[in-house]
């Protein structure tokens, strides 16, 4: 259990960062710190999950299948690059999921002007 804890965990907390920077970053863009961080960390799990399905970049995310079977083998399912490429794939899917809300939340407040 804890080979998918931790994995989830870390896509949660850098897709939070990338958010809340996101927002320091483009003060324009923001939904405010909690509404950063929420949408950086839902962002982080949904690039995660893809990045782990297109081939050749799942070995750098890993896949939680595959951490199951390497742990009752002993292999062990969390190797330093799973756990970086997870942490970057989660940094980079907070920072696109909220410029992608703030830009069209911006591009609707226009409309509306």
């Amino acid at each position: 259990m804890g080979e998918t804890i931790v994995p989830i965990s870390i896509e949660i907390l850098c897709g939070a960062a990338g958010g809340i920077a996101i927002g320091a970053w483009a003060p324009g863009l923001s939904l405010g710190a909690g509404g950063n961080a929420l949408t950086g960390a839902i962002g982080g799990l949904i690039l995660t999950w893809v990045a782990a399905r297109i081939p050749y970049v799942g070995r750098f995310v890993g896949r939680v299948e595959y951490a199951a079977d390497a742990v009752t083998q002993s292999a062990g399912g969390l190797t330093p690059i799973v756990l970086v490429g997870v942490g970057i794939a989660g940094l980079l899917g907070g920072i696109l999921l909220s410029l992608l809300i703030g830009l069209t939340r911006k591009s609707g407040a226009a409309r509306k002007n």
